[in-house]
């Protein structure tokens, strides 16, 4: 018996209905599944970091470790940008990604390449954004021809916080590395946070032994930069600069790997909207930071929350942030428990601006 067209057009009304009920709990169930990959990488990551810790007497990758071997290149031909091209050289200074890669994946010897590999192959299934190649005024790679022909290249998807990575004020005279009868500079010193930050940790090294409980403090986490909101445009970009420049040391200083962490509300990763209120009802303020004036937040936390229904108030964030701590488990942030001041710095480290952090505490607070 053949149907009706009232008949017909009520079928297709309940399927369109059906349809409407159930596409939510499909995106939601598709967007669950590529935050259990991204756990999954993340837990990768902290197998690669148990086996470099091991291998190199707790020592952990960064500016200060891993990074000098491209800092002493500087050193020495700054110019030539064929001596980047080695498969097992971080591609910049506070790449951590490939020591940790190092031996078990092959990576490509161009550094253009090596670095779009990171970018792509390392990538949260979340992080869907392209980036440009940021060049800064008087702040050019040696290589920026080659990155230019080679892309587009995907936005980060994993930060780690730099704090890690620095070492403390009593180190900064500590010579890394030395070559006899180069130009200036002729050594590589070690690199410590601007007395200007909203901490100082003076006596840390970056050492697996030195960071505290390693079930407490986070080695990487879900970030994206740098996003900047300036005269109603929005740009995306990436800084490709191999180096730490000692006569510019607030260029590169967080490279495209790295990132001042949650607690700090000028994060460029994680930062909010200035005025917006902090998790203790105080208004934050970080100067010019964070550029992107809190539409960051939505790259960040792209776990559990709509990009559409993105806000530039950690109060009215929905989204979420996977979290690799340094004894290799991944939890799961909101943003109230993502703005742990504890996470995000070594033990010891003493608060001196605690009115710029997203959750209070005393002034000279020493975190634990």
């Amino acid at each position: 018996m053949a149907f009706t067209l009232i008949e017909l057009l009520i079928v297709i009304a309940l399927l369109a209905l059906l349809i409407a009920i159930l596409l939510p709990y499909l995106y939601k169930a598709r967007e669950l599944s590529k935050a259990v990959v991204c756990g999954q990488r993340l837990h990768d990551f902290g197998i690669g970091l148990a086996t470099y810790v091991n291998d190199n007497e707790e020592w952990l990758p960064g500016v200060n470790t891993s990074g000098v071997a491209v800092r002493t290149l500087d050193l020495l031909w700054r110019s030539e940008p064929q001596v980047l091209s080695r498969p097992d050289l971080p591609v910049q200074a506070w790449d951590w990604m490939t020591p940790l890669l190092a031996g078990k994946t092959e990576l490509p010897a161009v550094r253009a390449l090596r670095f779009k590999f990171l970018l792509e192959q390392m990538r949260c299934p979340s992080q869907f954004l392209h980036s440009a190649l940021w060049e800064g005024e008087g702040y050019y790679s040696p290589d920026r021809q080659v990155f230019k022909a080679n892309g587009p290249y995907r936005t980060i998807s994993y930060l780690m916080p730099a704090q890690f990575q620095f070492v403390g004020q009593a180190h900064t005279e500590e010579t890394l590395a030395y070559k006899h009868g180069s130009d200036y500079p002729r050594w590589v010193r070690g690199r410590a946070p601007p007395d200007t930050f909203e901490y100082i940790n003076y006596d840390y090294r970056p050492r697996l032994d030195q960071v505290g409980q390693p079930a407490g403090k986070v080695f990487v986490a879900d970030g994206t930069r740098y996003l900047e909101c300036e005269g109603g445009s929005e740009s995306l970009d990436f800084d490709a600069y191999p180096y730490v420049d000692p006569r510019y040391p607030s260029q590169g200083l967080f490279g495209s790997f790295t990132d001042p962490a949650p607690w700090w509300c000028g994060s460029t990763a994680y930062g909010v909207e200035q005025g917006s209120l902090n998790w203790d009802g105080m208004p934050m303020d970080a100067g010019e930071y964070p550029k992107a004036r809190g539409k960051n937040l939505a790259l960040s936390y792209r776990h559990g929350a709509d990009i559409a229904a993105s806000t530039s108030n950690a109060q009215t964030n929905p989204g979420r942030i996977n979290a690799l701590f340094f004894d290799s488990h991944v939890e799961r942030l909101n943003d109230r428990r993502s703005r742990d001041v504890g996470l995000w710095y070594p033990s010891g480290t003493r608060i001196q601006s605690p009115e710029e952090g997203m959750t209070r505490v005393p002034q000279d607070y020493v975190v634990p």
